[in-house]
């Protein structure tokens, strides 16, 4: 046994028979599932005997790739590898515009998920196994799940080790489990003696007492065996070990594993430790120095250091790295430095990538190692990473600093961080400093002649426009957008924009209008076949018709937008369109079915933080608390909600709960209160359907107060 990780798959792979059965059968039937089994029991191996079964049955003649190894620290740069066109600009902006849903409800702001879900979607057959599934963010999981539900030629197997089982945030009901367990020790035996066919009946029995049934147990204490010269001198090392003491016998184990190499080639595998689980050349290089060729081969030879895909490396086992970085206390102190120096030889390449992301949740450090990195890709590619997983202050960080890097010096990247800016900014409901951060990257572009650009930036500007209620400035800014759009024959960009200026429309109150634009979006995206697009301008549709007292027709199109948004995934869509269906049961009189609804919304958006969406669905629970009669639990609802519309600066939302709170005080027959909050609420309301509304309450009231 000359190697500690010789492929244990092919003929060498042993006592899984009925496991690789049971993950082939529940592979064909099953979008997603997940394996799991102690560190150490064989779920990786597992995997590889199952694809090479897999690829012998489907891949044919023609031998075309279906099968997929990624790493769940890596996953959207991975998936955008397996399902991105070749020639992906990676340099861009994520500020994207989205159609706005109905009645105030909006699609979140999540570029990497709404970009890969779209290729996902239409690919052929792909099989993705997700090794350390346990490291994905709970949208990660949430985008499998999507892309499952949407792509039936997809299917994603989620390597999860047992201890980490906690952290698996998939729906249930919505995967398949396979758990393995302990080998026999007859299958141990095989694995030995496979390896070491000279080992004597007495090695051989205590390896097998010693492993306990994990295979990485067996095969270690094999590769230790074999590298001493006698069998006296195996016998003394096994006879240290404990016989019902897994973790002491772990510690042992790695300890012998690291003596089997030279001085030279312990200190380098125990410098890798500390670097990041990723490694390329370049990393190990930048963590042990250019003199390294020797020790690294050694390494290598061993098999302790091990190619996991192409141009990339890591340490064979991830109990081993545990324990190279548990007896390394000081390096571990110093982690701080050993970064910091490593970051100063990758500054200008995308390897600093794979370093950032190793301290994401370390902010000390990760701010010392944004100042020192120079690849503006990598600080965008982390701002985005950081965002994806709702980490908004780690993403402002990481913009501001490429921000300050690129300042009138990169006009592009310049623009890109402060479109990037204002988007969170956008989604923090700071709606004053997004339209600062996203005029300025506006004004960028067209000096750049970045059309594409400009298009975004514009529907960005004329989305908060739309949340503060200035509906006028909103139009123009789509308008300007959607001509840009035309121009490019974006016709992508041209739905999402008639959406946008169709719900404009429809807040003035000329429904019309309005109606007209949000078919015309629905048609262009049945042409492209875009469900989102489909079922945002489903749920406007019915707004519209909601608006129009047409209460049967609105409830038809929401119930099919929120269909369609099930089988989508979309919680934040799903939310606007439950709160849409609440309204029209509210207006019917069914206030029970209506309450119903509201919380079911309201829950949806607290779970993904909306601000926007949580202060709808609180407005509407007082409303029909209002109607019921209990008033005070009206009122409790509505300052909540009007606390965070004035929070986020949005005009008409606060005008409307200014109005409802004033409709309050009129039931309660407190005619000087309500008269203040209806005043209040006319002069945010201007240029508004709400305006009319609450002018016409203000003069009933001083008419009844003047008779």
């Amino acid at each position: 046994m000359n190697k500690i990780s010789d492929p244990q798959y092919g003929d060498n792979f042993v006592g899984r028979g009925e496991k690789i059965n049971e993950l082939k059968e529940k592979i064909e039937n099953n979008g997603i599932v997940v394996i799991t089994g102690e560190r150490g029991i064989g779920k990786t191996n597992l995997t590889f005997v199952v694809e090479e079964a897999i690829n012998e049955k489907k891949a044919g003649f023609l031998k075309k790739k279906i099968c997929y190894h990624v790493n769940g620290s890596l996953f959207y740069e991975e998936m955008g590898k397996i399902f991105a066109p070749p020639k992906r600009v990676t340099e861009v902006t994520f500020s994207v515009s989205t159609p706005v849903g109905g009645a105030g409800g909006g699609i979140s702001w999540n570029p990497r998920e709404s970009f890969i879900l779209e290729f996902m979607e239409k690919s052929k057959e792909k099989i993705i196994f997700v090794e350390n599934a346990h490291e994905l963010k709970k949208v990660e999981f949430e985008t499998i799940f999507e892309a499952t539900h949407r792509n039936n030629r997809l299917r994603f197997i989620l390597e999860i080790a047992t201890p980490y089982k906690y952290n698996v945030q998939l729906r249930g009901g919505s995967y398949e489990v396979v758990k393995l367990k302990e080998l026999s020790n007859e299958d141990i035996e095989k694995i030995v003696i496979s390896g070491c066919p000279n080992f004597s009946d007495v090695i051989v029995n205590r390896i097998i007492s010693l492993s306990k049934g994990y295979p990485y147990v067996a095969r270690s204490l094999s590769y230790i065996c074999d590298r001493k010269n006698t069998e006296e001198e195996m016998f003394e090392f096994l006879e240290t070990l404990r016989d019902d003491d897994l973790s002491y016998n772990l510690n042992k184990i790695h300890k012998e594993v690291l003596e089997t190499l030279n001085p030279d080639s312990q200190e380098v595998i125990k410098r890798l430790a500390i670097a990041p689980a990723t490694l390329t050349l370049k990393l190990i290089e930048a963590f042990c120095g250019e003199e390294v060729d020797t020790p690294l081969n050694d390494i290598i030879e061993r098999g302790i250091l091990v190619e996991s895909r192409e141009k990339f490396y890591q340490i064979y086992h991830p109990l081993f790295r545990e324990y190279l970085r548990h007896i390394q206390p000081i390096a571990l102190k110093n982690k701080k430095e050993i970064y910091s120096e490593a970051i100063e030889k990758v500054k200008s390449e995308f390897d600093s990538f794979f370093i950032l992301l190793e301290v994401f949740n370390e902010p000390d450090i990760f701010k010392e190692l944004i100042k020192r990195t120079e690849n503006y890709g990598v600080i965008n590619s982390i701002g985005s990473q950081a965002c994806t997983w709702g980490e908004l202050e780690q993403a402002l960080y990481a913009w501001s600093h490429l921000l300050e890097r690129t300042k009138d010096k990169d006009k592009k990247w310049e623009s890109i961080a402060r479109g990037n800016i204002g988007i969170l900014y956008q989604i923090k409901g700071e709606l004053d400093k997004a339209l600062e951060y996203h005029g300025k990257a506006l004004k960028l572009d067209e000096e750049l002649g970045r059309k594409e650009g400009l298009a975004a930036g514009l529907v960005n500007i004329g989305t908060v426009y739309q949340i503060k209620g200035e509906l006028d400035n909103a139009l123009k800014y789509y308008g300007k957008a959607l001509k840009l759009n035309e121009e490019l024959g974006r016709k992508e960009g041209l739905a999402a924009g008639l959406g946008n200026i169709g719900n404009v429309y429809g807040i003035k109150g000329e429904l019309d209008k309005a109606l007209e634009y949000h078919e015309k979006a629905l048609k262009l995206n049945e042409e492209l076949r875009s469900k989102e697009g489909m079922a945002a301008d489903l749920g406007n549709i019915g707004t519209v018709y909601q608006n129009k007292e047409e209460l049967d027709k609105a409830l038809e199109y929401y119930e099919k937008a929120l269909e369609l948004e099930k089988g989508l995934g979309r919680k934040s869509v799903m939310a606007a369109d439950l709160g849409n269906i609440g309204i029209v049961y509210a207006i019917k009189g069914e206030l029970e079915k209506a309450l119903e609804y509201y919380e079911k919304a309201l829950e949806l958006d607290e779970e993904l933080g909306r601000k926007e969406g949580i202060a709808i669905r609180l407005g509407n629970i007082g409303i029909v608390y209002a109607i019921k009669g209990e008033l005070e639990k009206a009122l409790e609802y509505y300052e909540k909600a009007l606390g965070i519309s004035k929070g986020m600066g949005t005009r008409i939302k606060t005008a409307r709960t200014l109005m409802n709170i004033g409709d309050v005080f009129t039931q309660k027959g407190d005619k000087e209160r309500a008269l203040d909050y209806y005043s209040e609420a006319k002069d945010l309301a201007k240029g508004s359907s709400v305006f009319e509304d609450v002018r016409k309450r203000l003069n009933r009231l001083k008419e009844e107060q003047n008779a």
